[in-house]
C-alpha cells in the first residue's frame, strides 16, 4: 500500500496570506483579522492524502473530507503518472475543474491522471512522489497504461 499526504506549504502562498493579514491588521478590521486567521487556519490543517492499494486509488480532503473516495480498479480504464501545468490546465491548485474533468493538487507538476471506463473526463491526483507511485502501480501489477 502506498500513501501520501501533501499540506499547503508554498512560500508565495504563505507570503501572500501573511501580507494579506498584514493589511488587514493595519487596517484595524476586527473581522477581517478573524477571517483572515481562519483562512490561514484552513490552509495550514488542510491535506490532501491519497492511499493506493489493490482496491483502487483513494483520496481526500482532511479535515474537510472525512472518508475516503474510492475510485476501484474496476471502473478505471487505465491510469497514468503524467506532468500538468496547474494554472493552464485547471486554473491553480487546490480542486478545480476543467472541460477534460477534475483535478486534485497541493503543489507541483505531476499527478496520477485517472481515466473511468465509459467517461471522458479525468481525474487528476497531485503526486509529489512521480516515481515512487509508478513502482508501486507496476509492482501492483495494476491497470497502468
Amino acid at each position: 500500500m502506498y500513501k501520501e499526504t501533501q499540506k499547503f506549504r508554498k512560500p508565495l502562498l504563505w507570503t501572500l496570506l501573511i501580507y494579506s493579514l498584514g493589511v488587514v491588521i493595519y487596517s484595524g478590521q476586527i473581522a477581517g483579522i478573524v477571517i483572515m486567521l481562519v483562512v490561514m487556519a484552513l490552509f495550514w490543517f488542510s491535506t490532501l492524502q491519497t492511499q493506493i492499494d489493490q482496491e483502487g486509488i483513494a483520496y481526500r480532503w482532511f479535515p474537510f473530507q472525512p472518508s475516503y473516495r474510492v475510485i476501484k480498479w474496476s471502473t478505471t480504464e487505465k491510469a497514468v503518472i503524467r506532468d500538468y501545468a496547474a494554472i493552464s490546465e485547471f486554473g491553480g491548485w487546490g480542486i478545480y475543474f476543467s472541460w477534460n474533468g477534475m483535478a486534485h493538487t497541493v503543489s507541483g507538476h505531476h499527478g496520477i491522471e485517472i481515466t473511468r471506463k465509459g467517461k471522458k473526463r479525468i481525474l487528476l491526483i497531485g503526486t509529489q512522489h512521480p516515481k515512487e507511485v509508478q513502482e508501486v502501480l507496476n509492482k501492483e501489477h495494476l491497470p497502468i497504461i
